[in-house]
């Protein structure tokens, strides 16, 4: 009997020890996790297909004007007819890139422009030569690190190689390269033949012996409405966050969220379907323009972010800025409310420091009917006579959509107009407003 007991004395003993150990290891024990490098890139996708668009398909011009030697001039901005010269300038050897000049006078930039046998490709905003070599094969290994925001290609009636110019109309810069090319017969069929079947274009004075090149004929465009579809928020935390799961939601008002942990802040505007990500710290310092564009573009393909056709619009290297424009049919969309339309990026010390977005998307329309817009030639008379519109200031006439909402209806239409662009803001053009003057709509 005696042993028994000692014997449970014994059992006891070990069930308590056991305990205490137990109890004592669960008090001290630490995972181990991996340390989060502030600076990683975001791990994660919005949409279901991770597709990273290239360059390529990203910075794109929005018009196409041919002129030859008889003073004819035709041009499009419809990107069906832009892609195939695209194509064919993606087979050349670009090669032996001069400086021509790099302060143009108003004159030499307009005659450069306005020149026979040469066709030009307007782009919407400057773009650096190192982020567009994946899209014209450059063979010279080191070019300055110029800007451009027209593409000139002209060519002499008896010499089958053309020769390329990059002009800025902002920093009045102009360099120039010669053209190798495997198949003229192929320059001379997708390029020089089409562009004499394009719509009529006419130079329209404004002032100081600057030219608008705008469409002389009506243009058809497509009304579209869409159903209001959006891309879940939490999609963007799981993205953009480096950690999504220390990411607290805080609700701030009626129409507003906010997600944010110890180091970055999501804000979203449920109302407009706006979000606007910010990691500090921020950058005072001049961007290089080919790294602002490069890691812009790589920010948005790192979580699967061109969730519509998104296209550079504009760039700012001082401010560390640029913009990729919301497009439809391949026309500019533009909205009376910031960034509802465009995504807006700027550039922080080792990172992307502020990320401002739509967070909706356009899938097939539910209802289209064409719609016929007059000549921008009458567009730019009547803008030209219109009080308080000084000529000068006039830099552009374009085809592209005014976003409208029927929040009655849940639905988003696209309905087409001329916009024109003073001092570097868009107008929508409507003929009763420009007639009467002011009331004019700011967009974005």
């Amino acid at each position: 009997m005696r042993h028994i007991e000692t014997i449970k004395s014994v059992v006891l003993f070990l069930l308590v020890m056991l305990s205490i150990t137990f109890t004592f290891s669960i008090w001290t024990y630490a995972p181990k996790f991996e340390t989060i490098d502030p600076n990683q890139a975001v791990d994660g996708a919005v949409t279901d297909v991770t597709y990273k668009k290239p360059v390529a398909d990203i910075v794109l011009p929005y018009k196409w004007v041919f002129k030859q030697d008889e003073g004819e001039l035709y041009g499009t901005t419809d990107p069906l007819d832009i892609k195939p010269v695209l194509s064919e300038m993606a087979r050349w050897k670009v090669f032996d890139m001069t400086a021509a000049d790099q302060q143009m006078t108003p004159d030499e930039l307009n005659s450069l422009l306005t020149r026979q046998n040469q066709y030009t490709l307007y782009y919407p905003g400057e773009v650096p030569i190192g982020a567009y070599k994946d899209v014209l094969e450059i063979e010279d290994k080191n070019i300055a690190p110029m800007l451009f925001d027209r593409i000139i290609v002209n060519w002499n009636p008896q010499d089958s190689l053309p020769e390329v110019h990059f002009v800025s109309t902002v920093s009045r810069t102009h360099y120039k390269a010669k053209v190798k090319m495997d198949d003229t017969q192929q320059f001379q069929k997708s390029v020089l033949t089409k562009g004499q079947k394009l719509a009529r274009y006419k130079e329209i004075p404004v002032s100081g012996g600057r030219m608008l090149t705008v469409a002389d004929e009506p243009v058809e465009l497509t009304h579209s409405t869409y159903i209001v579809e959006e891309i879940n928020p939490t999609l963007f935390k799981d993205a953009l966050f480096n950690d999504p799961n220390a990411v607290r939601r805080n609700l701030v008002g009626t129409n507003s969220e906010e997600y944010g942990d110890d180091h970055a802040l999501m804000n979203v505007n449920t109302k407009t379907k706006v979000l606007k990500f910010v990691y500090p710290p921020e950058s005072l310092a001049m961007a290089d323009p080919s790294e602002l564009m490069t890691t812009a573009i790589e920010f948005v393909n790192d979580h699967s972010g061109w969730t519509d056709d998104y296209q550079y619009s504009y760039m700012k290297p001082a401010s560390r800025t640029i913009r990729f424009q919301l497009h439809d049919n391949g026309l500019p969309v533009f909205s009376d409310i910031p960034n509802e339309t465009e995504i807006t990026e700027k550039l922080g010390d080792s990172r992307v420091f502020q990320y401002s977005r739509p967070y909706y998307t356009l899938n097939a329309p539910i209802k289209t009917y064409s719609k016929t817009l007059p000549p921008a030639t009458e567009v730019a008379r009547v803008l030209l006579e219109t009080e308080g519109i000084e000529p000068a200031s006039l830099e552009e006439i374009k085809p592209g959509y005014l976003l409208l909402h029927d929040t009655e209806a849940g639905v988003m239409k696209l309905e087409p107009y001329w916009f024109y662009s003073v001092k570097g803001s868009w107008e929508v053009f409507k003929e009763d407003q420009a007639r009467k003057g002011g009331g004019l709509l700011g967009l974005e």
